[in-house]
């Protein structure tokens, strides 16, 4: 599950790896995105998306959450279906009941990355190679931030209405190297899941070092 701006695509070398590992994945496009405010969907949508999308799926699940707001939609949606055998948070949020990102980032007015207009929230220009991409190679990260869409500004004021990881075995990978969200941070959520391991990164290995990222995943199947 990818998080706030991004999209499936950052899943596709990532997914390729995998897959030369004989493990299927699947990748779906958050409903929160997007650039106009009036057809675009919430944290509401995104769950229910994400829960239908694991119960299509055949036998044991293992849902992947990517940064902040990937966390808190795989929080809420993996508590319905009954196939989740495992999460791994990836530097990400792992949220108790009633939390919301805003709330969880401490809610005091928008950061300096952000431009906020019209209902949707855009990272400004030059901010999404320095948070997310930037241990991945120049190309990679200009492309990277070009695909960036406008969030939702209500999406991260909602507040999560199950928490799947008190039940569901989960596990969390901390970025050391993540400048979009720093490690004391990962540390704390990851300290709520209680089994983590740190990964010497930026904020998106997946693109940075995909291989050493399917490594540690495969080691908590």
């Amino acid at each position: 599950m990818h998080g706030a701006w991004h999209g499936a695509w950052v899943w596709s070398e990532f997914a390729k790896v995998l897959a030369r590992r004989g493990i299927d994945t699947e990748a779906v496009n958050l409903t929160s995105q997007g650039h106009d405010p009036a057809t675009i969907g919430d944290l509401r949508s995104d769950v229910d998306l994400l829960r239908d999308t694991i119960a299509k799926v055949p036998g044991p699940v293992v849902v992947l959450s990517h940064s902040a707001y990937g966390g808190m939609v795989t929080s809420e949606a993996a508590d319905g279906p009954g196939n989740v055998a495992r999460l791994i948070f990836l530097t990400s949020f792992a949220p108790e009941v009633g939390e919301s990102l805003s709330g969880l980032f401490g809610g005091d007015g928008q950061p300096p990355f952000i431009d906020p207009s019209n209902g949707l929230l855009t990272v400004k220009q030059g901010w999404g190679s320095k948070l997310f991409f930037s241990d991945c190679p120049p190309p990679v990260a200009a492309e990277a931030e070009a695909r960036l869409l406008p969030q939702n500004a209500v999406s991260f004021g909602q507040e999560v209405r199950a928490a799947a990881w008190r039940r569901i075995p989960s596990s969390y990978i901390i970025c050391t190297e993540d400048q979009a969200m720093p490690a004391p941070g990962q540390r704390r959520m990851a300290d709520r899941v209680g089994d983590a391991v740190e990964l010497r990164s930026g904020h998106s290995p997946f693109l940075s070092q995909p291989d050493r990222l399917a490594d540690l995943v495969v080691e908590r199947l």
